[in-house]
């Protein structure tokens, strides 16, 4: 058996609507909060679309932000790392006095044990006075990154072991 109720009920309650001269709609015969009960107006579903909008493109950048500081950061640690193998090297080879230091040619030593994985990475190596006991070493690690040169440098002194 078909309900009929409710569909009599809502036809009596639209019937109650009149229009007056201004313009105006006047509900008669309906419980208050009749019409807000039925869905959004146009206005309240644009504001929360462009409210979603604004949120979830600040959080894109945010995220773009986040991702661009995270590279920064894994390709310092990659640079400190190779500056690192390179001094350890240097005290490796110290064992066999300072001169074994100052002669070994260490941007073809890092290049060929893949101390180069960055982007346009170079190694150099240099003393302040290759002479001198202690040796005062600098490592610099250069690269690109998004379009911007950066470089890390190390300094330790060395003494013939």
């Amino acid at each position: 058996m078909l309900r009929v109720q409710p569909a009599r009920r809502l036809i009596n309650e639209l019937k109650g609507l009149e229009e007056m001269n201004s313009g105006a709609v006047v509900l008669r015969g309906c419980r208050p909060g009749f019409l807000k009960r039925h869905g959004f107006t146009l206005i309240e579903i644009l504001v929360t679309v462009s409210i979603f909008v604004i949120t979830t493109a600040a959080l894109v950048g945010f995220y773009v932000s986040i991702a661009a500081m995270n590279e920064s950061s894994r390709n310092m640690t990659r640079a400190m790392a190779d500056a690192r193998a390179v001094l350890e090297q240097i005290r490796n080879v110290s064992i066999g006095g300072l001169a074994a230091v100052t002669g070994t040619g260490w941007t073809a030593w890092a290049t060929a044990n893949n101390l180069t994985s960055l982007n346009n990475e170079a190694v150099t190596v240099a003393y302040v006075n290759p002479a001198a006991d202690p040796l005062d070493v600098t490592v610099t690690i250069n690269w690109s990154e998004r379009g911007r040169a950066r470089f890390a440098a190390v300094n330790t002194l060395v003494t013939q072991r």
